[in-house]
């Protein structure tokens, strides 16, 4: 009896495949979609690349028009493209667009709630932000857990060695002859950029610490639909099998 053991799990996976293949297969077939096995293969793997891009290209201008409204409706906003205040629920407009590549990206800024002084290009979204607390003699404890405070590794400025570093890394330096040097610029206040900057990088895990969650696949679908003059790259009939799919086809 032992011996058959290992159909258990075998028949389980199978099961698994066919509930996520069936059901492309059937829609495909449904709505002309070509390349009808890639896809039904493909979305073993990959489900949401189908339902949320070759089945919306699939759709009429009508029915595309009928998903974005009834989408953004579900969720709770007024334009796919905007964002939910993490701290005040207030609507934030236009804070997503997407890239030449037709991926979702941070519109440029600034990205602000009309209600609070919540900034979705704030520097502690940014990958360039070094967090860390005040030093005693106003220098920065770099790599702190403290996020209100910091400095910029993208701008650099010449500063005294006292404001950079820790009084005993700044005698050592001292004594070597160096009393300024090129550092990261301070940043007083985390939740607002300075306003020459025009290198923010969002960092996605800073994000979702700040609570704001990085579009997924039906959010990145309604962004093209609400803008399909972004989504200039190539099209999902078009679109090679990522690394994770290859071995299927």
């Amino acid at each position: 009896m032992s011996d058959y053991l290992w159909l258990v799990p075998a028949l389980g996976l199978l099961t698994f495949m066919a509930c996520r293949a069936a059901p492309i297969w059937l829609d495909c077939r449904w709505r002309s979609v070509p390349r009808r096995w890639y896809w039904t293969l493909a979305g073993i793997v990959a489900p949401s690349r189908y339902w949320w891009r070759a089945r919306i290209e699939a759709m009429s201008p009508d029915e595309q028009a009928d998903v974005l409204a009834r989408e953004t409706a579900k969720l709770g906003l007024s334009r796919a493209d905007s964002l939910r205040c993490p701290l005040c629920g207030t609507d934030v407009p236009h804070a997503w667009t997407l890239d030449a590549e037709g991926r979702p990206m941070i519109a440029p800024g600034p990205v602000h709630c009309p209600q609070c002084d919540f900034r979705l290009d704030a520097c502690r979204h940014c990958e360039h932000f070094l967090p860390g607390a005040p030093g005693a003699l106003g220098g920065y404890a770099l790599g702190g857990g403290d996020m209100s405070f910091g400095r910029c590794g993208q701008y650099k400025t010449p500063q005294s060695v006292d404001q950079v570093y820790s009084p005993e890394m700044a005698q050592r330096l001292k004594e070597r002859g160096y009393e300024v040097l090129n550092a990261p610029i301070p940043i007083v206040d985390s939740f607002m950029p300075p306003d020459f900057c025009r290198a923010f990088q969002p960092q996605r895990k800073r994000l979702q610490v700040g609570g704001v969650r990085w579009p997924e696949a039906r959010r990145a679908a309604l962004l093209r639909l609400l803008a399909p003059s972004q989504s200039a790259g190539p099209s999902a009939s078009e679109e090679t099998a990522s690394d994770a799919e290859q071995w299927l086809l």
